[in-house]
């Protein structure tokens, strides 16, 4: 049975305490005051598996805030000379070893962490060291690629973020358009990636989803000037700028895209709609 995950589980008997309920190999106590009124013997629930007071598997039909695996915004409680406790939306908080903080936490506190199983105990817990569970290398990433980012820490020099849950990224200042909150998750899009793999966010779309609002602008400027225009990718950068604001690189590939589409034709000295 594993632990800090949620698993389908079948009700396989009762006792004083709650019903138990198995996987075919082990079973698990789902205490009376998780259990609900209609759940009957054969049934089958969705529970999280942690462990209580005394490290024994049991079942709550509660849901926390993160499971083992995830990246989580937790609010610290309550600390001890080994550690700090954060609540985790179930009633047995979450531990944080001293040895896991970067710096001492403080109750009150709000930190990112990555929740895991302790090997050696087999009791879910967290860690502010989330750099280790991350990759550098972000080449499996295209530029101008939407992904979903977390913020994850903020310096004077940039905005830490985890793209995709795995991989650590950067936003800098030319590209801090709007506020964010530690632990905000959103979509974002590569705008480079370096030669060691390191990556650079934007909040912004990039290439072709940046101007892909100007593909209605293009279409009409043709139906308003009789179906064509003397533009086409073989005009001037300056062309194209002065007549819709965009540079070549883009402006080829809106109009790539629309002949995709079976929408023009493009033509060595125009672009024309297609009748």
């Amino acid at each position: 049975m594993k632990i800090g995950e949620y698993q389908h589980l079948r009700v396989i008997g009762e006792s004083e305490h709650g019903l138990f309920l198995g996987d075919g190999a082990s079973k698990v106590l789902l205490p009376n005051n998780q259990c609900p009124d209609d759940l009957l013997i054969r049934d089958s629930i969705e529970v999280f598996i942690y462990t209580d007071s005394e490290d024994r598997p049991v079942a709550t039909t509660d849901r926390p805030y993160g499971i083992v695996g995830d990246f989580v915004v937790l609010r610290c409680v309550g600390t001890t000379r080994h550690g700090a406790f954060l609540n985790w939306g179930l009633a047995k908080d979450l531990f944080c070893p001293i040895r896991e903080q970067h710096f001492p936490m403080l109750e009150g506190a709000d930190y990112l962490v990555r929740i895991y199983l302790d090997p050696v105990s087999n009791r879910v817990a967290c860690s502010t060291r989330v750099e280790r569970y991350l990759s550098t290398d972000g080449s499996e990433f295209e530029p101008g690629q939407k992904v979903s980012i977390m913020v994850a820490d903020f310096t004077d020099d940039f905005i830490a973020v985890i793209v995709e849950g795995r991989v650590k990224a950067s936003i800098f200042p030319d590209e801090w358009h709007e506020s964010l909150e530690l632990g905000e998750v959103r979509d974002a899009y590569i705008k480079r990636i370096r030669g060691d793999g390191k990556v650079a966010i934007s909040l912004r779309p990039q290439g072709y989803q940046a101007v892909i609002g100007e593909r209605d602008r293009i279409l009409s400027a043709l139906r308003e000037n009789g179906g064509s225009l003397p533009v086409s990718d073989k005009s001037s950068p300056e062309e194209i700028h002065r007549r819709f604001g965009l540079s070549k690189g883009a402006f080829k590939k809106l109009i790539g895209g629309l002949m995709k589409e079976g929408l023009i034709d493009i033509e060595p000295q125009s672009i024309r709609l297609k009748s």
